[in-house]
């Protein structure tokens, strides 16, 4: 990953661009204030037109596929839920080649847009999927696309949220086995993501155990994940099960940017 700016020992990449017009405002902002080091955008966001007009002068924008909860851009069969998707990819009732025309129509959609993804990642981690990762493989590659983000987190079993963290477990094991294949093939990915046990509320803990990550490994690219944005009514009528709080992470990132100053 390329990033320019960034003074801290971690990279902060905010998700959802192109959501909801309320979160482009929200991310923008995060941008302009240098909260935040890089943005990946949803092909099949409502907002993907409003995003790609004030994108221009913004670097590391990322692509962030999404199977689920937003209607695909060519294949009308996926599910709308990510856990109704994932038990029909394990029983078999999702075609990896349908997966592969609606990822490749995403991807062309930014690049015929003039965007040229610095890295990936997809909407609730789809990607990591055995078979779903050879093809974001294939993708990135094909569009010379060179880093792909792994789900690495630490685990504090006394944190409580115990189904979260099981799920925690399962994506830092898909993770182990991506991290083989994309470093085979020649491309880059972090080494520790920090984000997902508190997706949509993201704490000031969140941000110092990345910190303490990059201080601990320097070596290492550890990133941290965030869902920034301004709130309207229309984006919590349509998302207010996923029980976000995208205001409260842009003033988390303010917190943090204020001391690091």
């Amino acid at each position: 990953m390329a990033f320019t700016h960034s003074n801290r020992s971690f990279f902060i990449i905010a998700d959802d661009l192109g959501l909801n017009k309320a979160v482009n405002d929200g991310i923008f902002f995060a941008f302009e204030q240098r909260l935040i080091d890089g943005a990946s955008l949803m092909p099949n966001g409502k907002a993907f037109e409003d995003a790609l007009i004030r994108i221009k002068n913004t670097s590391n924008i990322g692509i962030h596929f999404v199977l689920v909860e937003e209607q695909p851009l060519v294949l009308k069969s996926f599910p709308a839920n990510h856990k109704i998707f994932f038990i029909k990819y394990i029983l078999g009732l999702i075609r990896l080649g349908d997966i592969r025309k609606e990822l490749e129509a995403q991807t062309n959609k930014l690049t015929r847009a003039g965007i040229k993804p610095a890295f990936i990642n997809s909407h609730q981690h789809l990607h990591l999927l055995p078979g779903i990762m050879d093809i974001i493989i294939e993708l990135a590659r094909k569009f010379d696309i060179p880093c792909i983000r792994i789900v690495n987190e630490p685990i504090f079993l006394n944190e409580g949220r115990l189904f979260r963290q099981v799920q925690l477990l399962f994506l830092n094991f898909l993770s182990g086995l991506a991290k083989k294949k994309i470093k085979k093939f020649g491309l880059t990915c972090n080494d520790f993501f920090v984000g997902f046990i508190n997706a949509g509320n993201l704490e000031i803990k969140d941000l110092k155990s990345a910190e303490k990550l990059g201080k601990r490994y320097p070596e290492k690219i550890v990133e941290l994940g965030c869902h920034p944005g301004f709130e309207s009514r229309d984006l919590i009528e349509k998302y207010s099960r996923w029980q976000y709080n995208w205001e409260k992470e842009i003033d988390v990132l303010k917190i943090r940017n204020d001391e690091d100053k």
